[in-house]
Parts: C-alpha cells; structure tokens; sequence
C-alpha cells in the first residue's frame, strides 16, 4: 500500500504550490513510510509515499523511462512484470521494481498498454514531451484512487479524499477498470474481457479450473509481509 498524489495543469508552477502539494502528500505518509518523492514539471506535480515491496533498495518513486521524458507514480504490484520486461528488451531498466515497466509499456504501446498489466494498482503517467498525461485504477478496484478537479481546471489524483477535499471544487471515487486520458479529457474502459456484459453469467461452474488458478496464483513480495492481497485475471478475486 503506497500513497499517491497529482495535480496536473494547475497553471501554478511557484514555490508556493510545490509546498502546498508536499503538505497533502504527507498526508499520505501513513500509506508509505520508507520513501517519500515529488517530481514537478512545470504546472505538474507527482508526489509518491512508498512502502517498498519489490526492489526495496532502488525502486523509489516517481519513475521514468530512459530519457525521464515519461514519469510514473504508482500504488500497487504487477504480477507479470517479469514477463513483460522481456516483451521490452531494448529498453533500460533503471531498478528492479515491479512498476518500472509502466513507463516503458507506455513508450512502446501509447495508452493502450494497460490491459497488459496483471496485478492491482493505481498510476498517473505524465508525457512531459506534450504534457499529456493518463490516469488508470485496476479492474475492480482493489487499490483506492480518487479524482478531482480545481477551480483553474486542474485535475487531482489522490490514493485518499484527505489529499483532494481541501483544494478541490468537486471530487470522486476513480471508477475501476477505466481509463482517463487528458488527451480525451474524459474517462474509458480499459478492462473489456470477453465475459464482460450485464447478463446473468452462463458458463458452468467447473471447481477444478477454479483450484488450478488459485494453484498458479503467483504472490510476489521481496519482504515479509503478514497480510497478503492479490487480484489476478484468471479468477477475478482478492482476498486479504
């Protein structure tokens, strides 16, 4: 459980600001308690409070690409982040953390490599060479993000409301399995599986298939943790 904040496009780049959004990420500390980061470009802000899970030793947040033109902050784990770094072969790593494919995924598939990802997470991915930027929650929402918006039309992004409801006019629940992208200037679906519709489900209920997923069900950490949480696509579950 990380905490992270954004505020993008506040027409507000003072040293006054940069205060302000370090303020609210603390408020956030509790969520991470080994590293705190702030990246800022301009009127962009990513802020990051990290409790180190994967890569203890170099994965502190915000996170780039090679050229650092691409910065991520993100709450979660990638469960397949192994398999998509080989996907991403001529790209360089700068750590090992689970989260450090995200900006590369992005350099190489643009918006659309999200449904790419197994695991549960939050991120906000900022484009610096346009100052675009792209905001996604997992499927079903296991990790907590809300979103906001300032009176100059910025946008906020925080892992808790504590973070958005003293600066913001108006604020929500991120919705899960979406997608906002500042180029669209609105929300998408970005989880569409093929079972996915409002029907009644179909497909009969077979126990073995459901013990083999829970059997390859693969949980990640490179630190004792004594309260485990995972969500994968094979069985559409988490539990604590």
């Amino acid at each position: 459980m990380c905490g992270i904040l954004a505020v993008l496009g506040c027409s507000d780049d003072s040293q006054a600001k940069r205060v302000r959004v370090l303020e609210l990420s603390r408020r956030l500390k509790h969520r991470g308690p080994d590293w705190s980061g702030l990246y800022q470009h301009g009127d962009c802000y990513l802020a990051h409070q990290r409790l180190a899970i994967i890569d203890p030793a170099s994965g502190d947040q915000p996170l780039f690409n090679e050229d650092k033109s691409v910065v991520v902050t993100v709450n979660g784990e990638i469960y397949n982040h192994e398999e998509l770094r080989k996907k991403l072969a001529n790209h360089k790593f700068r750590t090992g953390s689970d989260c450090d494919v995200i900006a590369h995924l992005y350099e190489e598939y643009g918006e659309d490599f999200v449904d790419m990802l197994d695991g549960i997470f939050s991120f906000v991915l900022l484009d610096t060479r346009d100052n675009s930027f792209i905001v996604a929650r997992d499927a079903i929402g296991v990790t907590s993000l809300y979103i906001g918006w300032g009176l100059d039309g910025s946008v906020w992004i925080s892992s808790e409301l504590k973070g958005l409801n003293d600066d913001c006019e108006h604020f929500e629940s991120f919705p899960p399995g979406h997608l906002y992208s500042s180029k669209s200037g609105g929300f998408r679906r970005w989880y569409n599986p093929p079972w996915f519709s409002e029907a009644i489900p179909s497909v009969p209920y077979d126990p073995l298939v459901l013990r083999r997923a829970f059997e390859n069900v693969k949980l990640i950490t490179c630190r004792p943790r004594s309260t485990l949480c995972f969500w994968t696509k094979e069985i559409n579950i988490f539990f604590l």
